[in-house]
């Protein structure tokens, strides 16, 4: 793989030493050169189309927001931060016919192909703490309300005194292949030209590899071995790590579950070349903000035993 995946290479220190001092934390959030980025309905903002950036805004502009601002690292000896708007700034954005602030939003899926990565990255860790410090306002075990400390790295409950850790859910995605092809599958009711690697979540008690050999049994009824790990991408829908493999197939015939696989294919390296390039009528493939697209251009380029196509 060449380059950066999306929503990786976040060049904020993120300072979890520090963390721990609250007098840190305060010295942080009194500093007058911070950066906020706003976010509104966990999309972020942009300062125009034609170049598009993050929107930062000095702590003296911005709108009103829920809960304590979020420490995203440090950047250049300057503190930056993350906030969630209110309910109140949002009714004045509606009323306005503009977001709060004055600022344009997009969701994060359509920044990543416009921001520069490491902007993209900044908005992937913005966007997972914000929507992890939503579904966490109560503790799973008693259920009062949790408190953020930490400066928002973790959060505690108010009663009972657990803390909580942010949540990422790690998830396979994995080229199989097998005699010059790979295995590309469908969603159910999804466009039967779309297909993409077989992915799904680890269980508890599971390994990576095991991960790989059961899931794309149970989707595809395909046998695999040989898994080997590529990299991996965040992926903040909400807190997801996207953990790149690749693995060789030991039988080929393909029986789709039916429930979350709908149709499932072997395809030669040349037609997956042709749908990376978009000139295929039989195959579309994922986009570049995907992991799959790079493991897919993996595979074009090398065969299982590493030799060129």
């Amino acid at each position: 793989m060449d380059g950066t995946l999306t929503f990786s290479g976040n060049p904020l220190a993120r300072a979890e030493r520090e963390l721990a001092d609250p007098a840190w934390i305060d010295a942080q959030r009194a500093d007058p050169r911070g950066r906020y980025l706003v976010l509104h309905h966990f999309d972020a903002p942009v300062t125009s189309e034609d170049d598009p950036h993050l929107a930062w805004l000095p702590p003296d502009e911005l709108p009103l927001f829920e809960g304590e601002p979020i420490v995203l690292g440090i950047g250049d000896g300057v503190p930056h931060f993350a906030v969630v708007t209110s309910d109140a700034a949002e009714a004045d954005a509606r009323a306005d016919g503009v977001g709060p602030a004055g600022l344009s939003y997009l969701d994060a899926r359509t920044l990543a192909s416009m921001l520069p990565a490491e902007e993209a990255a900044i908005v992937a860790q913005a966007r997972a703490l914000a929507e992890w410090h939503e579904r966490y306002a109560f503790c799973p075990r008693c259920g009062a309300a949790n408190t953020a400390i930490e400066g928002g790295a973790r959060l505690e409950c108010t009663s009972c005194g657990a803390r909580h850790y942010p949540r990422v859910d790690p998830s396979i995605i994995t080229l199989v292949e097998k005699d010059g092809r790979a295995l590309l599958a469908g969603r159910v009711g999804g466009p039967p030209l779309r297909k993409s690697c077989v992915a799904g979540f680890l269980e508890p008690g599971e390994s990576i590899e095991e991960a790989v050999v059961r899931e794309v049994l149970e989707e595809t009824g395909v046998h695999v071995g040989d898994v080997q790990y590529s990299y991996s991408q965040p992926w903040p829908f909400p807190g997801v790590l996207m953990i790149g493999c690749r693995a060789v197939a030991r039988t080929s015939e393909v029986r789709v579950d039916g429930v979350e696989i709908g149709h499932a294919d072997w395809y030669s390296r040349e037609q997956v070349r042709d749908a990376l390039a978009g000139s295929s009528d039989e195959l579309v493939v994922p986009p570049p903000l995907a992991i799959a697209h790079h493991l897919l251009q993996d595979f074009v380029a090398h065969g299982a035993d590493g030799e060129q196509p």
